[in-house]
This record gives structure tokens, C-alpha cells and sequence, in this order.
């Protein structure tokens, strides 16, 4: 789903300075005449059709489990991180939480997730993808089932391309660049009429994603282990110099929205993640047939290179029933419906996802109506899975900003990788 996280995180962290007696969770309770445990799940799918997935999945158990219920809360996405936090210093943490990965550092160093139990990781090792994994992983703690995934890829416009002279999209950084200058178009004062290619997506730290996306394809890394810069070597700084070089030949403007203006023809491709599939057939109806799907090229042919970022389900340190929120989890992410996949893998499935589990992604491969579907699918095989530790938000955050001095001000992209360097602060 698109990310929009603006002030949350810096909200939150202002939260977890809070220190507070260790109590249990306020929304776990069972009837005082010993009727059922009753869990509460948190997560931000309240609109459609997430939450009717969720709601049908939690009736089904909690028809087929009396004696455990669950009970579904919603908070719009913006919310999700403050509002998980602000309840857990109080007392009133929900038993089990979604959340986003990249959140997986600040919550492992507040104490709010309860340890993975090890027949539950083993499950998770075995039968989920890699970049499933390591979205949902902070060092070497796993921090629940790994729900969401999304992957990023190449979007472009078949007619504008075909308009053009080009056949296929691009397959290298050569070819994207001269395509991306082949099929730019401004008017005489020189605004913006068809942007060749657009390397910023919608919301917080717009052109993090798509340049990682970048630095993937050419064998770099975002951080070390450790949480120490490593987009600063020669990978990297060849990286930026390719959006640096698209930029000078006004390929790609920063002022242009590729979710708002990709759909009327004035975007010919873009670097976004897959959740893009979903909103463009909603929005351009008959014309979502002008929309092709590539992996984002590498420097040479044959290379390829994405980023994937996830969402997980985990349990509350502070549950009185962590062992019934478990079996919850497990029968939620492991429960098969009558067409041979997981309900989870379905559900997400249905909102134009990737299932996170690597049998469910074969299985409903096989049967996608629509191809653009197949290489945001297969990049769950490549991609560079986003890194959650403790400081990586701020780390996107100064290499947001050294990026877009490159796109906007035209500065050295060797200069900009290593202002950027100074904002990562490894904890």
C-alpha cells in the first residue's frame, strides 16, 4: 500500500522516550466468568477492499473458536505508528499489531513486540520469500509474520513509447536514458508536457525508493548491517550520476506527480511499487491497456534491480494471552481457503499484492489475468529488502534530501551521496 508517513515517525519517537511501569495490555481481557480471551488486532486497513478481507478472515475464526476472539481496530495509516504507542505507554496496547516494517527498529528498541516463538520462525523461514524476510527482519530478530510485500518496477506508457519508435522498454541504463530523452516532450516555454521518466513516487521520502530501486540493479547496498552508510561507494555514486544525467537532459522533472499525471499521458514511465497496479486500473479504465510493466534495468543487459518493503503481524511483549494471539497469527497466515493458497496470500492477492509466501506466489502466478502482475511478482526473487533498523528512517531521510539536491539543484552527485552520509546515524 503507498506510504505516507510525514510527521508520524518523529511523533513516535517522542512517545517512546516516555517511561512507564511494565503493565499488561489494557485491550486483553477474558470474562470475569470465564468466558473467552479476547484479543484486539490494530492495524490500518479500515477502507476497502482490505478491510472486508480482514473482517471476513477474523468472523470465520472466531465462529470456528469460541473460545478465543478476536476483534479487529483500525486507524488510517498516518495514525498507525503514534497511536500504537501512545496506547502501548498506557497500558492499552492492542494484543496483536500490524506494522510497518521499517517501524521494526524503534519497536524492537521499545520493548512492544514479544519474541517470535521458534516453531513460528521456523514456519516463516521455510516457506516465505527472502524479501518477505529480510522486510520484516531487524539484525537477526524476526518481527512477526510477514504480511504486505511490495516490490518496485519499471511503468511505462506502450503508446507514448510506440509513438516514439521504441518497441520494448528499456533493458539497461543506456536505453533508459536515451529512451526517457527520446519521448520527453515541453512546449516553448519550456514546461513540462510528457516527462520521459519520473524517479519520485507519492509520500515521504519520494525519491528514496526508485533510486534504491537503481542502486539494486547495479549490485549496491543502502545500509550495512551495522546501519552504516553503504550507498556512498562507486555503485552508488554511479546510481545518482544516472538520475543526474537524467535530470541535465530534462527527462525527469520533480514537479511532476507520476500518480497524479502518469494516467493522462504525461508521465512515459516511472519507477513505483507494485500497490500502482490496483489505483491505474481504477483510474484510467479502458486505457489501463496502454500500461506495460518492466524490471527496473541495470547498468548492463540482464541486470535487474528493485527494492521491496513489507508490513508484519506480531504480538504485544505486554499481552496477558500471547499464546492464543500466536495461534491466532498462525491460523490467519497459514489457513488454506478452496483454492489451495493461504487466506492471507488470497487476501492480499485480491488488493493487487504480493503474497509474502513463496508457495501462494507459484500457485497464483499461474493464474494471472493480467501480465503486468508477473515482473512485480518476480522481483520478490531480487529485490534489496528495505532495512528496519533502529535509525533508518533517518537515514532515508538525509538521502532523500542529498537526491533531490541532485534532481532540482544539479549538484555533484558525489558531493550530495556524501552530505549524506553525515545524516546516518547508526544506533
Amino acid at each position: 500500500m503507498r506510504l505516507t508517513i510525514r510527521a508520524t515517525l518523529s511523533i513516535a519517537v517522542g512517545v517512546l522516550a516516555l517511561t512507564l511501569p511494565a503493565c499488561s495490555s489494557g485491550d486483553s481481557r477474558a470474562g470475569s466468568a470465564g468466558g473467552p480471551v479476547q484479543l484486539t488486532l490494530l492495524s490500518h486497513y479500515g477502507s476497502e477492499p482490505a478491510k472486508g478481507g480482514l473482517d471476513k478472515m477474523i468472523s470465520q475464526w472466531n465462529k470456528e473458536n469460541p473460545d478465543i476472539q478476536v476483534k479487529s481496530e483500525v486507524v488510517k495509516f498516518d495514525d498507525l505508528l503514534t497511536t500504537l504507542m501512545v496506547r502501548q505507554t498506557g497500558g492499552r496496547g492492542a494484543d496483536i499489531v500490524s506494522a510497518y516494517g521499517l517501524w521494526g527498529g524503534q519497536l524492537e528498541k521499545a520493548n512492544v513486540l514479544a519474541k517470535v516463538p521458534d516453531d513460528v520462525q521456523k514456519s516463516i523461514k521455510a516457506s516465505y520469500s527472502e524479501a518477505a524476510q529480510g522486510a520484516v527482519t531487524t539484525g537477526d530478530t524476526l518481527l512477526g509474520f510477514p504480511t504486505e510485500l511490495n516490490t518496485y518496477v519499471l511503468f511505462y506508457n506502450k503508446t507514448i513509447l510506440k509513438a516514439a519508435g521504441i518497441t520494448n522498454p528499456p533493458a539497461t541504463w543506456d536505453e533508459l536514458k536515451t529512451d526517457a530523452q527520446k519521448v520527453a516532450k515541453r512546449d516553448a516555454n519550456g514546461n513540462v508536457l510528457v516527462e520521459g521518466i519520473s524517479l519520485i513516487q507519492d509520500g515521504d521520502n519520494k525519491s528514496v525508493h526508485p533510486f534504491l530501486s537503481l542502486l539494486d540493479s547495479a549490485g549496491g547496498q543502502f545500509l550495512g548491517p551495522d546501519g552504516t552508510a553503504a550507498f556512498d561507494d562507486a555503485k552508488g555514486k554511479a546510481a545518482l550520476r544516472l538520475e543526474a544525467d537524467l535530470a541535465k537532459a530534462k527527462s525527469t522533472d520533480t514537479s511532476i506527480s507520476p500518480t497524479k499525471q502518469f494516467r493522462s499521458g504525461r508521465v512515459a514511465m516511472a519507477i513505483q511499487a507494485g500497490w500502482w497496479v490496483g489505483s491505474l486500473k481504477t483510474q484510467m479504465g479502458g486505457k489501463y491497456s496502454d500500461v506495460g510493466v518492466a524490471p527496473v534495468p541495470g547498468p548492463a543487459a540482464g541486470s535487474k534491480g528493485s527494492l521491496a518493503y513489507g508490513f508484519f503481524m506480531g504480538v504485544n511483549q505486554r499481552s496477558k494471552h500471547q499464546e492464543q494471539a500466536w495461534k491466532f497469527l498462525t491460523w490467519l497466515n497459514e489457513h488454506k481457503t478452496d483454492k489451495g493458497v493461504t487466506g492471507m496470500g488470497q487476501y492480499m492477492a485480491d488488493m493487487g499484492l504480493i503474497p509474502p509466501r513463496t508457495a501462494d506466489v507459484e500457485s497464483l502466478k499461474k493464474s494471472l489475468s493480467d501480465p503486468n502482475l508477473i515482473p512485480i511478482y518476480d522481483a520478490a526473487k531480487y529485490a534489496m529488502p528495505e532495512p528496519n533498523l533502529v535509525g533508518a528512517y533517518e537515514a532515508k531521510t538525509a538521502l532523500h534530501k542529498a537526491i533531490m539536491t541532485v534532481l532540482v539543484n544539479e549538484q555533484s552527485p558525489d558531493n550530495a551521496l556524501a552530505e549524506a552520509v553525515k545524516g546516518v546515524k547508526p544506533q
